[in-house]
């Protein structure tokens, strides 16, 4: 209901032109309820009508083209013309995308690291990340949401971490948070975690509350959460450099224009969608741990021991680094 209120917002599109029409190819892998999906389908309505048709976007979800992970690759070879991937899919083309997966983010508001990718740091990102993948970033990026740990004992504290096999979506900084923490990283695909799960494959894993609801997780008995800050995921609107530069330039400014007057609302729909997991969840008796200020300090002191490795591990920019470092201090002596 909500997207459908949302579409409806959208001016009913005019004749269309007789103008060239340009059709997007646009890939993603997760399916028409996921709140990523709910943001682009406002903005291909906003799209089409204020480029009086002549933009038109092709949409395949549910991996029907490529996985995620698959996107740089599709990017380079042309077959998709938009995407917008997890950044975490971008550190293997990009180091310096899984930046905000540092343990120096760890347990800090949301409010920091969306300031962090909407400034400075941001675009610098973003120039880097156009540069190695030939693509252009038509604006800010959406909102994801925190990771949030589950397993099925308290996750109370980093002690009961120990030994448990933890799965993660993959991005060195994700394993290496976790074996800071004391626990065994895991990588397994999304579609195979509740099985391993019940099969004890293993023992916990890291998701969102949107993602944990969508797929009723509570039913593999990880029903203990903790909501540790511990990264605030994002994803990033990508599209092919060849074909923007086959656009008009007047078509280039309403797509970027478009961008602008969607994301506030993309933005919402996924805080919104990331609420209402957190409510679900809560109402089919998963108990959701929320660490003090106080104690997620004395985590992310303890798992700052990797963030070095991790920096080294990957091939981040060290220059860059110790600059949002400087950023993070500067934003939590305010």
């Amino acid at each position: 209901m909500l997207l459908v209120t949302l579409l409806a917002t959208a001016v009913a599109l005019p004749c269309i032109a007789a103008d060239k029409v340009y059709e997007i190819k646009l890939s993603v892998d997760s399916n028409m309820n996921h709140h990523r999906n709910m943001g682009l389908k406002v903005f291909q309505a906003f799209l089409e009508r204020n480029s009086n048709g002549r933009l038109k976007i092709k949409f395949f979800h549910s991996a029907q083209l490529y996985k995620d992970k698959d996107i740089p690759t599709a990017m380079r070879l042309g077959t998709v013309d938009m995407a917008a991937p997890g950044i975490w899919n971008l550190e293997g083309v990009d180091p310096n995308m899984g930046i905000t997966g540092l343990p120096m983010f760890f347990g800090l508001p949301e409010k920091v690291t969306k300031d962090v990718v909407d400034g400075e740091v941001g675009k610098m990102l973003n120039a880097s990340l156009e540069k190695k993948m030939d693509v252009i970033i038509p604006g800010k990026w959406y909102y994801h949401g925190y990771q949030i740990l589950c397993a099925k004992r308290p996750l109370h504290s980093l002690d009961a971490f120990k030994g448990l096999k933890m799965r993660h979506s993959g991005g060195a900084s994700n394993a290496l948070r976790l074996v800071a923490m004391g626990a065994n990283p895991v990588m397994i695909p999304w579609p195979d975690l509740p099985m391993a799960v019940l099969q004890g494959t293993c023992d916990g894993f890291g998701t969102t509350e949107r993602s944990y609801m969508s797929a009723k997780l509570w039913e593999t008995g990880a029903t203990h959460v903790v909501e540790d800050k511990e990264f605030y995921s994002q994803y990033i609107p990508l599209v092919s450099r060849k074909f923007w530069n086959n656009l008009p330039d007047d078509l280039k400014k309403i797509f970027t224009d478009t961008w602008e007057e969607h994301i506030d609302i993309a933005r919402a729909i996924a805080e919104y969608e990331q609420k209402r997991g957190a409510d679900v969840m809560a109402a089919n008796g998963v108990e959701i741990y929320r660490p003090s200020d106080k104690e997620l300090a004395e985590w992310r002191k303890e798992i700052m021991k990797v963030q070095d490795q991790i920096v080294k591990e990957t091939g981040m920019d060290t220059k860059l680094v110790a600059e949002v470092q400087a950023h993070l201090n500067k934003a939590m002596q305010q």
